[in-house]
């Protein structure tokens, strides 16, 4: 059985609505799916109102920060409406926003001619904006010729154009995910880029980890496979798919994950939605 528990759409940095991730997962001969769009669970509603022969488990990749450094963590099996949830979820929206407006305005002043207004225009099905959305109205100007570009240099950490995210500390959001009776797992460990943090980060009240991902290789799945088993974690896994043109995996179903490989996660998941 096929599954693919990491993908965003058009409610956070994906270029595809969550119909159309669900007709591709359909056409992919997936059996299970979550969509994971950032800090945002609006789309899952509208993915479980379509007719469809896959299962869909809640999800949601959630920022948080630790150390300095940015750290995603994917909730699953939540209770989508659960009030404080629903809270936090309207606390982050309002300051993406404001943030991705405070970008191009930066980006103005420092004589890069892009506005908001373009960015409605290209993207007018997108509900929540973020870097990439940013990144493709640059290229589309002449400013770079991909989206890394724009991430190794415009709206680089260290650029004046650039404002973080509003991150919280790990246990805050290990608690809003438990909260809602959901399972919290450690998102594509080794872009965490240092594994004495993600040791440390794992001694926090993870569920799991995810060790299938499309920016893993194979030294990097045993690696964090053994960590999960040292800890008797989940093990999940994900493509990480966004749609985004030139950026692997450049379609649903080129990245997934064997369910034999994620079984207890699967076997978990299926309990709390019973």
């Amino acid at each position: 059985m096929r599954v693919d528990f990491h993908m965003h759409s058009t409610f956070s940095d994906g270029v595809e609505t969550p119909e159309q991730l669900l007709q591709h997962a359909v056409e992919a001969d997936l059996k299970m799916i979550a969509l994971t769009d950032h800090d945002e669970i609006a789309g899952i509603d509208t993915m479980l109102a379509i007719e469809s022969p896959i299962q869909i488990i809640t999800g949601c990749e959630f920022s948080a920060h630790y150390k300095g450094k940015d750290i995603h963590i994917l909730g699953y099996g939540f209770n989508h409406h659960d009030e404080d949830l629903h809270k936090f979820i309207e606390f982050f929206k309002e300051k993406r926003e404001s943030r991705i407006k405070d970008i191009i305005s930066r980006c103005i002043d420092h004589g890069y001619n892009i506005s908001f207004t373009e960015l409605e225009d290209l993207y007018p099905n997108t509900k929540s904006y973020g870097r990439p959305h940013v990144a493709r109205l640059l290229i589309d100007h002449g400013y770079a010729k991909d989206v890394q570009e724009v991430f190794d240099g415009i709206l680089n950490s260290k650029s004046p154009c650039y404002i973080p995210k509003v991150k919280l500390e790990v246990p805050e959001i290990l608690d809003i995910i438990h909260n809602a009776n959901g399972l919290a797992v450690l998102a594509h460990p080794k872009l965490v880029r240092n594994d004495d943090y993600v040791t440390e980060l794992l001694d926090y009240s993870f569920d799991g980890v995810e060790v299938y991902h499309s920016k893993h290789d194979q030294a990097d799945e045993q690696k964090y496979l053994a960590m999960a088993k040292e800890r008797n974690l989940f093990i999940t896994g994900g493509s990480d798919y966004h749609g985004i043109p030139n950026r692997y995996p450049y379609h649903i179903g080129e990245y997934v994950v064997d369910s034999h490989l994620v079984n207890r996660f699967i076997e978990r998941i299926r309990c709390i939605s019973a």
